[in-house]
């Protein structure tokens, strides 16, 4: 978050449905099958000059260090764009772009289907599914395939295949089950899960944290650095629009599932080095903090 994060801009609404526009505007642009270099930069641009983004240091630096170059720059934004367009609050102008968006997503994703070749061309259309309201299990389950490190051919093209299918999440629940039964490691290796579960983490919450999550991790970070259990309403990200930046900028997100209570959820944050278990004092959420690794 921004020293300076204005609540007044931010809580007028038709800010936030301008800013909303911009990143469906640049997300159209990164969907497409060959990503436009000027489209590209005049999207960017857009973005990092809107007064909005100043506020959220976490998603200015990820639009600023997009290139047209760099795949995991493309797909790193557009992680940030889902984000802020699950936080921003719309109106009629964001929907009706929202719409034009989705019809972008139709007419190129059959194309990035039959593209992929690599774990980047699985997880950009994680973020493309991601973006879909009715595509986000399929996103799930695919996001949970991609940490089986799929590099035999035969094995993307069976999925490229399973994409293709209208029931395409039982397809691919019922890949993630034979990856899973032919894989001793699951979604983590044992060895992590046991770290975690040593320092107080629920063994069905340490079981949901992927390899994706970890993969900027030293095993001495996973041990060392504060380890917090977040449970918040989901009203916290209008509340208190600051919060998404927090943990964008002070965190790792190991996992987040859906809270015991209706419509809260449960994220598990590890803290990056020198931050503060106390970054979440101030917000209306409850922090169980767990112990050092021993």
């Amino acid at each position: 978050m921004s020293s300076d994060f204005d609540f007044g801009e931010f809580l007028d609404e038709s800010n936030q449905s301008e800013l909303m526009i911009l990143c469906l505007e640049l997300f159209g642009v990164l969907t497409e099958f060959e990503v436009d270099h000027d489209k590209l930069e005049t999207a960017k641009i857009e973005i990092l000059n809107n007064q909005l983004t100043t506020n959220f240091e976490g998603f200015k630096s990820a639009i600023s260090n997009l290139s047209v170059s760099d795949r995991n720059s493309q797909i790193n934004s557009m992680k940030h764009i889902n984000l802020m367009v699950d936080t921003l609050v719309g109106d009629p102008r964001s929907a009706k772009k929202f719409m034009e968006i989705e019809k972008v997503i139709d007419g190129s994703i059959d194309a990035l289907i039959k593209s992929i070749n690599s774990a980047d061309d699985l997880s950009k259309l994680v973020q493309v599914y991601n973006f879909l309201p009715n595509k986000k299990e399929v996103a799930t389950v695919l996001s949970r395939i991609t940490d089986y490190e799929l590099k035999a051919v035969e094995r993307i093209e069976y999925l490229k295949a399973a994409l293709s299918e209208n029931d395409v999440e039982v397809q691919l629940s019922e890949i993630l089950a034979k990856l899973a039964d032919n894989s001793a490691a699951g979604f983590i290796s044992a060895n992590v899960a046991d770290v975690l579960q040593e320092r107080g983490v629920d063994f069905h919450i340490a079981g949901l944290v992927t390899k994706e999550a970890l993969e900027n991790l030293s095993n001495e970070q996973l041990k060392s650095n504060i380890l917090l259990m977040l449970n918040f309403s989901e009203d916290v990200f209008t509340t208190n629009p600051e919060f998404l930046d927090a943990i964008q900028a002070d965190t790792y997100v190991l996992t987040s599932t859906s809270g015991i209570d209706q419509d809260t959820f449960d994220m598990l944050l590890l803290l990056k080095d020198g931050s503060r278990g106390d970054i979440f004092e101030k917000y209306p959420v409850k922090v169980k903090e767990y112990k050092v690794y021993k």
